[in-house]
């Protein structure tokens, strides 16, 4: 049994509920993952994402349009990967994805949500100067918002996986112990994704 065949074994706020479960929906039945068997990219961990996005976006009273933006890039950020190291590109590769998925099925391309996907894998000053330029300062803020929400689900990645020192948003940082209690729903639901053993393993 996959992680993607699971229920989501923790509960979405309310204040998300609509959007979240639209989003999650369509990325789980419509949006294709080229990398097929990985243990940490997977379409859960995308939904965390969202979860993570959305949240923030709340917490910060933001609209509904920045939301979808949110939604988007949360879906087809890792759709594109080559492997599960740092794969510098696989941005750019979702974003094209992206781009071809909306425009061969009618649907809203959000531009915003292309440039934080195709910078997502890159340094914050590559992407604050190139999303900054394009989108101002309210387009840096969102893509800030998704780095922090991909952060977030860094704790499946086991210890020392996560350093919450590279958070950037207010919001993102006051979520962490929440982030943490995500995680550990999850590995309750399926102790075969707790990767704790992974680091107990090196020291032998």
């Amino acid at each position: 049994m996959t992680e993607e065949t699971l229920p989501v074994p923790y509960p979405i706020p309310e204040e998300i509920q609509p959007e979240y479960t639209e989003w999650y929906h369509f990325m789980m039945e419509k949006v294709e993952f080229a990398l097929k068997i990985s243990p940490i990219h997977t379409k859960a961990h995308a939904g965390r994402v969202l979860l993570f996005a959305l949240l923030i976006a709340q917490k910060r009273g933001l609209p509904l349009f920045d939301w979808n933006v949110l939604g988007a890039a949360a879906s087809f950020h890792d759709t594109r990967r080559h492997d599960d190291y740092l794969d510098v590109g696989h941005g750019a590769r979702g974003a094209a994805y992206y781009h071809a998925y909306c425009k061969g099925k009618g649907l809203p391309f959000y531009r915003l949500a292309a440039r934080i996907m195709q910078y997502h894998d890159h340094p914050d000053t590559l992407g604050n100067k190139i999303i900054g330029e394009r989108f101002g300062r309210h387009g840096v803020l969102l893509y800030h918002i998704f780095k922090d929400a991909d952060a977030l689900d860094r704790f499946r990645l086991g210890p020392g996986g996560f350093d919450p020192r590279y958070l950037r948003t207010p919001e993102g940082k006051g979520m962490y112990d929440y982030a943490k209690n995500i995680w550990a729903q999850v590995i309750k639901a399926d102790p075969s994704l707790d990767r704790h053993w992974l680091e107990e393993k090196k020291k032998l």
